[in-house]
Order: C-alpha cells, then sequence, then structure tokens
C-alpha cells in the first residue's frame, strides 16, 4: 500500500505544481501584463529547468523534486504561449487542423471561398514547421550526443524559453539594438538595421 501512496503522492502533487506554476503566470500576467511579463518569467523558467537537470545529475534516482520544478515551469511555458503569443509550442495538431480549414475554406463554394489569410497561415506553417525541424533535431542530437538524455537537455530547453521569452518583451526591456539617439526607431520589413 505504501507504493501506490507514494504514486498517488507524486501525481497529485506533479498536478499541483502545474496549477501553480498556471496560477503564478495569470496573476503576473493580471498585475504587469505591459511590464515585461515574460523577462520577467525568463530566469525563472531557464533556472528551473537548469535546477531540474542539476537535481537529476547529481542524483539519477531524484525525481520528486526535479518533476515538480518541471511542472511549474511548463505551466508557465503553455502560460506564456497560450495567453502571450496565442499558441501553445507542443499542439501541432491544433495548426494542422487550422491549415487545413483554410484550404478547404479557400476551396469550397458552401465556405465563401474565403482568402486564406497570410497571418493564420505563417502562424500554422511556422508550429507545424518548428515542430519537425525540432523533432528532426532530437533524432539528431539522441544520436550524435546521446549523453544529453541524462543530463542537460531541460537546461538547454530553458535557455532557449528564456532567451525567447526575453525577445517576445525586447522593447519593454529596452529594445537596444532597435534605438538611435535614443528613441526607437522604425525596422523595415526586412528588419534591417536603424539607419
Amino acid at each position: 500500500a505504501l507504493p501506490i501512496c507514494r504514486d498517488v503522492a507524486f501525481y497529485v502533487t506533479v498536478i499541483t505544481a502545474y496549477l501553480l506554476g498556471v496560477g503564478t503566470f495569470r496573476r503576473a500576467e493580471l498585475s504587469w501584463k505591459n511590464d515585461a511579463l515574460n523577462g520577467f518569467f525568463a530566469p525563472i523558467v531557464a533556472g528551473g529547468l537548469i535546477l531540474s537537470d542539476f537535481l537529476t545529475f547529481k542524483d539519477p534516482a531524484a525525481r520528486w523534486i526535479p518533476a515538480l520544478i518541471l511542472s511549474f515551469c511548463w505551466a508557465i511555458i503553455n502560460g506564456v504561449g497560450s495567453e502571450v503569443t496565442g499558441n501553445l509550442v507542443f499542439v501541432v495538431t491544433g495548426a494542422f487542423t487550422r491549415l487545413s480549414n483554410m484550404i478547404v475554406d479557400r476551396i469550397s463554394r458552401t465556405a465563401g471561398r474565403k482568402k486564406i489569410q497570410k497571418d493564420g497561415i505563417m502562424m500554422a506553417l511556422s508550429v507545424i514547421f518548428g515542430f519537425f525541424v525540432g523533432a528532426l533535431w532530437s533524432v539528431f542530437l539522441d544520436q550524435k550526443v546521446p549523453q544529453l538524455k541524462s543530463c542537460g537537455a531541460f537546461g538547454m530547453m530553458g535557455v532557449i524559453y528564456g532567451t525567447l521569452f526575453l525577445w517576445l518583451d525586447r522593447e519593454e526591456l529596452g529594445a537596444w539594438w532597435n534605438r538611435k539617439d535614443g528613441a526607437l526607431c522604425d525596422v523595415d520589413e526586412y528588419e534591417g538595421i536603424c539607419e
């Protein structure tokens, strides 16, 4: 009976950690919506994922604390994805559904042969492309550097997500690369350097 109780406690605490992460993100979003919200979470997510790898590397049998940290961090990542970018990073099926609906609406008389919106198709295609690039990259790394599975993978993801969060808040954080004489300058359609 003791192992079953321990397993139940493990899953309940992992779910609780996820809910705590969702609540933390939501509370921060309500308070700081326009004040570098993602930049605030960048070090938390990066640090949490790195810490999870460190704890697992230090004691490979440890699973509880690293799982709680991962659960909390993934809740924040999903919060940023759904509330800030309007997309969840792991939901490739939704992107395929949106893409399929756009195509059907374009060729269907019943739907009025709607024009495909560039923003909508680019979002769907970028999610699909990102998914396949990520999957191929994972296979490549698994073949070339298999030891990453045992330590370091979550830390790398933490650094990547932290960087992406900072990029999302680049204007709120100063956007020094988009400034000329202290003011934000317009970047052309090719994202050229300010002139």
